[in-house]
């Protein structure tokens, strides 16, 4: 285990979690990396497990970056952060078994559940934590990641307090006219029962504008709450609304962790 000071109010360090999987083939279980900013003190802290999206080899500098300025808007509000790399990501050991995944709701559905172990893993190992708050765990990811924390917490209603999607979906629109993700929404839908508040940018170069409204439109249809944000990022393409977005959506994250009894009002940065 390696730690660094990334400002005097917070701590980052880099852990390794175990993930028991057909891979280990019987042998000790694989190992995911993951990276933990969390404020300083005892605890115990509110905990946003951040997903990330399709990216795989070293962890993007994208979300090293983006990750830092995060982390430093959670910690400043007493918020710990976990992002765990999945299996065949990053560092962490094991195959990247969501690829290749075909224009299908079935695929994609295949590719979140085996995307969950990362999940499943996480929650584990933070149970072992005693400067994490179980009673208040926020599920949270971009991309690929997104989806899967809408998902994951709609399968999982003890788990997660609430969930932060940005951007979130499996498959882009060059599936034509097989539309992947309305389902899987529509499907998450049905169970949720816990908030959700939606981040997107318009001009997503994977999602165009009405294929996003139709996600959003499923999902609440289908019984969900969820609070729906549409953000423009002018010249910069509308899926890196979680890298370049932070002044955008910044207010409605501190609204929404009021909302779920996670702060009581927004800090003054």
């Amino acid at each position: 285990m390696t730690m660094s000071c990334v400002t005097a109010a917070q701590s980052m360090e880099t852990v390794w979690i175990p993930l028991p999987s057909a891979q280990s083939h019987g042998r000790a279980p694989i190992q995911l990396e993951a990276t933990i900013y969390r404020p300083k003190g005892p605890g115990p802290f509110p905990v946003v497990i951040f997903s990330h999206g399709s990216s795989g080899g070293p962890i993007p500098a994208s979300y090293t970056e983006t990750a830092k300025s995060f982390a430093a808007f959670l910690n400043e509000r007493h918020i710990a952060l976990v992002i765990p790399m999945r299996s065949g990501r990053g560092k962490s050991e094991g195959d990247n078994n969501e690829e290749p995944s075909r224009c299908t709701t079935q695929a994609a559905s295949s590719g979140i559940d085996n995307a969950s172990a990362a999940l499943r893993a996480t929650t584990e190992f933070l149970r072992t934590q005693h400067w994490a708050a179980m009673n208040a765990v926020i599920l949270a990811g971009h991309s690929r990641g997104g989806l899967l924390s809408v998902v994951y917490a709609a399968n999982h209603p003890a788990i997660a307090r609430g969930v932060i999607n940005f951007a979130g979906g499996w498959k882009n629109d060059t599936c034509g006219a097989i539309d992947v993700n309305t389902p899987l929404f529509a499907q998450a839908g049905q169970k949720s029962t816990v908030p959700n508040l939606f981040i997107y940018g318009h001009g997503d170069g994977f999602y165009a504008d009405s294929s996003i409204q139709a996600y959003v439109a499923a999902f609440k249809d289908s019984g969900a709450d969820v609070d729906f944000r549409f953000y423009t990022l002018e010249g910069i393409n509308g899926h890196a609304i979680f890298h370049k977005g932070l002044p955008l959506w910044k207010r409605d994250l501190d609204a929404f962790f009021i909302k779920l009894g996670i702060i009581k009002q927004p800090a003054q940065l």
